[in-house]
């Protein structure tokens, strides 16, 4: 029982067939946890050297983290505005131009999404809270 070569056309369908289904849907997002909530980041923007912030406020916990990357900012709006509410999250106030301010409500929690371009690379700060019963 030998081995049978298949043609060309085959093979390059039969490979094109496996890269699409090793990229689907592989944008390069990831999860990462702030302030205690798992936060989706988009491919592209990595995690700041700068050390995050947690607050610890009588009747207000929360936390920060600083992302830059290579992204365009309209990019990481994009993401957000399609990321959020498929993960159950209602938009509430944002503001936009050349990046912005988005802001979610979920379950008594906030998460503010802060994006904007300098030095040629993409900053975004995740901002998020909780009331404290």
């Amino acid at each position: 029982m030998g081995f049978r070569s298949l043609g060309i056309v085959p093979r390059s369908l039969t490979c094109c067939f496996c890269m699409a289904v090793m990229l689907a849907g592989c944008d390069g997002s990831h999860d990462e946890t702030v302030g205690g909530l798992q936060v989706p980041i988009p491919g592209g923007m990595t995690k700041s050297e700068e050390k995050g912030v947690e607050l610890s406020i009588p009747g207000f916990g929360g936390a920060q983290a600083s992302y830059r990357g290579k992204l365009e900012p309209n990019q990481v709006v994009d993401f957000y505005k399609k990321e959020m509410p498929a993960r159950g999250w209602k938009p509430s106030i944002g503001v936009l131009s050349q990046g912005g301010m988005l802001t979610y409500a979920k379950e008594g929690k906030s998460l503010i999404v802060m994006v904007g371009k300098s030095n040629g690379d993409t900053n975004m700060t995740i901002t998020v809270g909780a009331a404290k019963q």
